[in-house]
């Protein structure tokens, strides 16, 4: 047995599917693992959703459900969590990776499965509008807006499943849409025969419209650059996301700031490891998730035993 002189001798950085699944399997593989995660909401942006898709098990599960078990189950395993977050990793004869507390770590090898965040739509006081009409939460927030008409902008599978909860009890649901849908064709099928659902399509929202809350949107078409105007009660926004990157190191970057990795999950130094939205190349869903998670805690446990 190895004597325990390095409580974090694995470090992995994200509480979300791909991170949980990793600390979880690298636990019981042995390893000495710290998982970091700074927000304290587990499963990423997963746990927003109310029944997840396409996990081999029977029945019905929530993101939420399947993080906390996930959770549970690394901590059970020996797993320490810290929830803060990274500040940065520095590459060196030793890494070094500082927490956002300004605590300094020293793991033999990394983990990043951070994830990523919805972009924003980049229009005046948006920030602003956030619990006044606006929510990136159908699953959180979809009950404030019971019997009205509600815009949700976007039309890739994040969307769409938003789209498709909001109009159990929304009276309206507006999709505005810059191209045409990318989703799974079974959810894009159940979104068009919802009955309450209608596209606006080859369009953006340029702005929100409302004082103290959002009344309306102004949209603008993409491709005759014409303004319009939709009166709603709430605005959704799920045009895609963006890597919380911001600590890796420039080198193991690409130039939008996705983590490049082999085939085997390593980046160009091999004591840093990724897994999950991230990482480049990552194809967006749960199982996927899952599986880099557990790839990578094997990979870090084959490179631990050299």
């Amino acid at each position: 047995m190895r004597p325990l002189k390095n409580t974090c001798e694995v470090a992995v950085i994200g509480g979300g599917i791909a991170g949980l699944s990793a600390a979880r399997h690298a636990a019981r593989l042995g390893c000495l693992v710290t998982l970091f995660e700074v927000s304290g909401l587990y499963g990423g942006l997963i746990a927003t959703i109310d029944e997840v898709e396409g996990l081999p098990v029977p029945g019905k599960l929530s993101g939420q459900a399947v993080a906390m078990h996930l959770l549970e189950s690394a901590r059970k395993g020996g797993t320490h969590v810290l929830e803060t977050g990274v500040a940065s990793i520095e590459l060196g004869a030793q890494l070094a990776l500082t927490d956002q507390d300004g605590k300094a770590h020293h793991p033999e090898v990394v983990i990043v499965a951070s994830g990523a965040s919805l972009r924003k739509l980049g229009v005046a006081r948006e920030e602003e509008f956030l619990g006044r009409g606006l929510s990136r939460c159908a699953t959180c927030d979809g009950g404030f807006f019971r019997g009205q008409d509600v815009v949700v902008a976007g039309g890739g599978d994040a969307a769409v499943q938003e789209a498709l909860l909001l109009a159990k009890t929304s009276r309206r649901v507006i999709m505005v849409c810059r191209s045409p849908l990318k989703a799974k064709r079974e959810a894009i099928e159940r979104l068009a025969a919802a009955e309450n659902v209608s596209f606006t399509w080859d369009s953006e929202v340029c702005a929100i419209l409302g004082a103290d809350g959002v009344t309306g949107v102004r949209l603008r078409n993409v491709k005759s650059g014409e303004h319009s105007e939709i009166e709603c009660a709430g605005l959704f926004p799920f045009i895609g996301v963006a890597p919380n990157t911001g600590f890796v190191p420039a080198p193991l970057l690409t130039p939008t700031g996705y983590i490049q990795t082999s085939a085997g999950l390593a980046t160009s130094d091999p004591r840093v490891l990724a897994a999950g939205a991230a990482r480049a190349g990552y194809g967006g869903n749960i199982v996927q998730a899952m599986a880099e998670g557990v790839g990578a805690a094997e990979a870090v446990a084959r490179l631990l035993s050299h």
